[in-house]
């Protein structure tokens, strides 16, 4: 099978060849591997060129929406690292900076930088035209061929974006308590945007709509999860269904005590689900309490730097021995970093392989 046969057949419900594996990978891994290893051949680009070198099947994202603003100004400073928005409302700031290591930016500076930033942050998430873009997303498809499977991306719930994004994980959880009412308000905004994205979104080309919910019970708790996510979740899961869509939620932090509020989303599955030492989620757990949903996930993306390949190769086997049989198992996990050990990536390949001969009898 080619991994996108694989990848069909698991979604619906008919044996693959083996366990389909789909890592996302870090850009920095991704240019790395192609110093490496390249360069990639004419006509291949460099993330499908990584998957296979690594031997993975290969996971992309599409945008399936265009985003145009209409009355909001956007002002980038590449030196300063910055990007204003000057709304009708008033000015938000997004500040970030650089770190060498995870070859990234992080935010230093949220735009909703205390309750003056209400009504402007309200002016921004109000002006974005949604239209769609079907021949960006099909090209994306196009792309990925019968490499792997290309998702449909979609917004994460207003609490899990602005703690993610916008508001940072204090502001917002404080938020809650000292200005219920206008963030009550906000969110519902949030919310009645974000349908309209998902109406769009659903009705395009793909197959599996992905939001990085970033689920965790490091970032809230599962009392403020159930009261201010979970509704809105299914909703989202209403209308990826009413168009045939299959629903999987990027969820890749603590789940254990989550997984109680989990089970009243009509979700068909979980991607990125992480074990110890980054996350708490055990796959064997997972499927007992949620049932006959997707599981991707099962490796902690640190261990391809912290391990030795006979110490991964150890876990990953024990892991797939557990999960023997299981025909809604897709191994994967969070980004492999820039700073993953080669050796380590390929040793989980050559389990993956050996999962052709007795893993579904």
């Amino acid at each position: 099978m080619t991994p996108k046969q694989r990848i069909d057949a698991l979604l619906t419900d008919q044996t693959p060849d083996r366990v389909p594996w789909l890592p996302e990978l870090n850009d920095g891994f991704i240019r790395k591997v192609v110093q490496q290893r390249g360069p990639a051949p004419e006509g291949v680009d460099d993330q499908t060129f990584v998957n296979q070198v690594i031997g993975a099947d290969q996971l992309a994202r599409l945008k399936a929406v265009r985003e145009r603003w209409r009355n909001v100004e956007v002002i980038e400073d590449a030196q300063a690292l910055t990007t204003t928005y000057v709304t009708p409302k008033g000015r938000l700031v997004h500040r970030r900076q650089p770190d060498e290591t995870a070859q990234t930016q992080y935010t230093v500076g949220h735009l909703i930088a205390g309750p003056e930033s209400f009504e402007p942050y309200k002016a921004l998430i109000e002006d974005p035209e949604y239209t769609p873009d079907y021949d960006q997303a099909q090209a994306v498809i196009d792309r990925v061929g019968q490499t792997g499977l290309a998702t449909i991306d979609a917004p994460a719930t207003p609490l899990m974006h602005l703690i993610m994004w916008d508001m940072g994980i204090e502001p917002t959880l404080m938020g809650l308590f000292d200005y219920p009412d206008e963030m009550a308000d906000l969110m519902d905004l949030i919310h009645k945007r974000n349908k309209e994205y998902y109406r769009i979104a659903a009705a395009g080309p793909g197959r599996v709509v992905r939001p990085m919910e970033d689920t965790s019970s490091k970032l809230t708790s599962p009392a403020m999860y159930a009261e201010y996510a979970v509704d809105h979740l299914k909703d989202y899961a209403d209308i990826c269904h009413e168009h045939g869509k299959v629903f999987i939620v990027h969820m890749c932090g603590h789940l254990r005590d989550m997984l109680d509020v989990i089970a009243h989303v009509p979700l068909d599955g979980i991607e990125a689900i992480t074990p110890p030492p980054t996350g708490d989620a055990d796959l064997s757990e997972i499927r007992r309490r949620l049932g006959d949903i997707f599981l991707l996930g099962g490796v902690d993306p640190t261990t391809y730097t912290t391990l030795e390949a006979r110490e991964l190769r150890v876990r990953v086997a024990d892991l797939l021995e557990r999960m023997k049989g299981d025909q809604r198992l897709i191994l994967g996990h969070e980004e492999i970093p820039v700073t993953a050990k080669l050796d380590n990536v390929l040793a989980v390949s050559e389990l993956i392989e050996q999962t052709r001969d007795g893993f579904y009898d």
